[in-house]
């Protein structure tokens, strides 16, 4: 029998490597790709499917004597790669990487014959007769394989949900939704939510066709927000956010309680399929809990790599064998309820997603999406065989111009009951001798307020829109500086001659911050500063010749760094200021002297004295377990810094004497309805020209609709 000789060229996708002159060519034309690279990928196509770790890649490319920086240089050899690949770290096709133990090389690997490869003797040919036979056996078997896989993809097919209407349920002018796991919930009969009368929460509902809310006496929980409805309905899991320093469950039986402690110690809670079981989460663990014994049993650990507190919304699929779940940065992941077969849900899908359930057959899958044009919902139908699952493509059911994020598919898979959302904010200052907040600058609807040197204009980010504005105090002469296609606007500072506006800009996809420069007259917006150090937060210096900034880069693929830098416009240059690596969120105070930061976890502020070029820590307010600090603003005399202390909503602001730097309380609750233009869950403030405390007041509700479904 002949024996092949070796081949020298791979090919994977629209690539082949020939390993033996070292060179990568796409479609025929070759890349400029060479050296260690080249042996990497070399390496990888050996062993395709497999782990490589990184101690075995080191071995491979630098002898043992060797000194060199192994983990920057790998990084860099592996960025080149992708970039030539056309490939990415979050949606791989070619290179797959295994936090902290290597990579894996996931595409089809296929070998090219040799031109001087030996040729198999041919067989011997057969008679025409047999030729026939064979002909008629192949057409009979591809006629039946057809005809049982159109019969299968017609039983099994995906099915396309398309909405042809929509119905409004509720319309009570309130607040509903709060957090991303907090959705409507229903039994088939009864739509339940979250609604807010005051600024505490209480558990609503209503008819599924519409008609008077009613609420639920839940005591003794008496700041309720709904976690889960069980399989059969006939229970609530309901969460206590009264402020306690655990969070508190409670099972509520319906149709009137009374309400059931659950031991918790967890963040978030549900129901498992069955009822008999809850789904406990907390730091990056889930957990089965049972409900009688009170026994916990691991069920998966996120990796490393996804930090502590990231899951923002789950959902268990029907059978109880899956979970998809979102993560804070937007990204949604799916795998089996063990940890097993973790990977992103939708990859190629580079939208922001949130807030996935399935509806009770496990069939279709709804979830929200926040693109350029807001919040929309999508949808995915799934087919079970017997060994694969048929997932469509995603399907866009709602198009604006009302945002719906929190939905629920409804029993029997006709409706999906969602919280439609009207948006709008109102400026509002703190009145410090009536103890309230009032309208100001007629209470326009904007957020992040910066005055000009004169006093005359102010600059603003517009909510829920995040472009930036200017326009005189009594908001006459509007003009749009920026567009949507520039990203989320933050942060906007007047030049100390009040003709140029210095803001970042956020585009929230990737880690991809930028600063720009515009003119007050208008005018295109010039960039400044973007790259691997992805900048933030700029103010300006006195003399207004140079800007701050903080911002964060990379010190390996899973771990980054904050530290602040000063860019000289005239020279383009920037450098950064010594000891403030783990800083950010940079303010100069208006007299020069000095440079506030806050540290890398919120929970301390500092200050670099311009002149001796040292920083200094400010004594801390007294701070609980998950408060932050956050939001630092400078009155305008630079005697005091302000800044915001607490959770994410009903913060307290404090001022800060300077330069001993005691704390003072000068606002006990900013109150939870305090919002950003661009960060909902969170509440920010600035200061007016007489330091009083200006913040953004929430003035937007949700009301509840149904909307119809059809499968085509």
């Amino acid at each position: 029998m002949p024996v092949p000789t070796a081949q020298q060229k791979i090919r994977f996708g629209a690539f082949e490597l020939d390993r033996q002159t070292a060179e990568l060519y796409k479609h025929g034309t070759k890349l400029k790709l060479q050296g260690q690279p080249i042996a990497v990928l070399a390496l990888f196509l050996e062993r395709p499917g497999e782990l490589v770790t990184r101690e075995e890649i080191r071995k491979h490319l630098w002898p043992e004597d060797t000194f060199v920086d192994f983990e920057h240089s790998l990084n860099t050899h592996i960025k080149k790669l992708r970039q030539v690949l056309d490939d990415a770290a979050e949606t791989p096709r070619y290179i797959e990487t295994l936090p902290r133990r290597g990579y894996r090389f996931i595409a089809q690997v296929d070998t090219v014959p040799n031109g001087n490869a030996v040729v198999a003797e041919p067989e011997p040919s057969r008679t025409p007769a047999q030729k026939v036979r064979s002909w008629k056996y192949a057409a009979a078997a591809a006629l039946i394989v057809a005809i049982v896989a159109g019969a299968l993809y017609w039983i099994y097919r995906p099915r396309i949900p398309v909405v042809t209407g929509i119905h409004q349920l509720t319309h009570t002018g309130r607040r509903k939704a709060a957090w991303n796991y907090h959705r409507p919930l229903t039994d088939g009969t009864r739509v339940y939510f979250d609604e807010f009368k005051t600024e505490l929460s209480q558990v609503a509902q209503v008819s599924t066709k519409g008609g008077d809310v009613s609420y639920f006496e839940l005591p003794p929980i008496q700041n309720a927000y709904l976690s889960d409805l069980s399989s059969d309905g006939s229970e609530l899991l309901i969460e206590d956010w009264s402020g306690a320093p655990a969070e508190a469950f409670w099972i509520f039986p319906l149709p009137n309680g009374p309400a059931q402690k659950v031991p918790s110690g967890f963040w978030y809670m549900q129901f498992l399929p069955g009822g008999k079981q809850l789904l406990g989460i907390k730091n990056r663990q889930m957990f089965a809990v049972d409900r009688d014994s009170e026994q916990t049993r691991p069920l998966m650990s996120l990796p490393d790599s996804f930090g502590t507190d990231v899951i923002e919304s789950f959902a268990i699929s029907p059978d109880g064998k899956r979970v998809r779940f979102a993560t804070r940065d937007n990204k949604m992941w799916e795998s089996n309820l063990d940890g097993s077969r973790m990977r992103p849900f939708l990859p190629h899908d580079t939208e922001l997603m949130c807030c996935g359930n399935w509806s009770a057959d496990g069939d279709l899958f709804v979830f929200s999406s926040r693109g350029r044009e807001g919040d929309n919902l999508w949808a995915v139908t799934e087919r079970g065989l017997p060994f694969y699952r048929v997932v469509s493509p995603p399907v866009q059911l709602t198009n604006g111009p009302m945002p719906f994020r929190y939905s629920t598919v409804s029993r029997d898979g006709k409706q999906i009951l969602a919280l439609g959302e009207t948006t709008r904010g109102e400026l509002s200052v703190y009145d410090a001798q009536s103890r309230e907040f009032r309208p100001y600058l007629n209470g326009i609807s904007a957020g992040f307020v910066e005055f000009s040197p004169n006093g005359q204009w102010v600059t603003y980010v517009a909510y829920p829109e995040a472009t930036l504005w200017k326009s005189r105090v009594d908001g006459t002469e509007r003009l749009q500086l920026t567009t949507p296609s520039l990203g989320v606007i933050l942060n906007p500072r007047w030049s100390p001659d009040g003709k140029s506006i210095v803001f970042s800009s956020w585009r929230s996809v990737e880690i991809d911050n930028r600063i720009y420069l515009v003119s007050a007259d208008g005018g295109a917006p010039m960039l400044l500063l973007s790259g691997d150090f992805s900048p933030s937060d700029p103010t300006w210096s006195p003399d207004g010749k140079s800007i701050a900034y903080g911002g964060s880069a990379s010190l390996g693929e899973d771990i980054r760094f904050t530290e602040i830098r000063i860019l000289n416009l005239e020279t383009r240059r920037s450098t950064i200021i010594p000891g403030s690596k783990g800083f950010y969120g940079p303010r100069w105070s208006p007299d020069g002297h000095f440079i506030a930061a806050q540290s890398s976890d919120s929970r301390k502020l500092f200050l670099y004295q311009a002149g001796s070029g040292h920083w200094m820590e400010l004594a801390s307010p007294p701070m609980r377990t998950m408060d932050a600090i956050r939001w630092l603003a400078w009155s305008t005399d630079s005697r005091y810094l302000y800044a915001e202390k607490g959770r994410l909503i009903g913060g307290q602001i404090y001022r800060f004497h300077i330069p001993d730097g005691n704390p003072e309380l000068v606002l006990a609750n900013v109150g939870s309805d305090a919002i950003c233009p661009v960060f909902r869950w969170t509440g920010c403030f600035g200061l007016s020209p007489d330091s009083r405390i200006m913040v953004l007041r929430d003035r937007g509700f949700d009301e509840l609709y149904a909307l119809d479904l059809e499968y085509r």
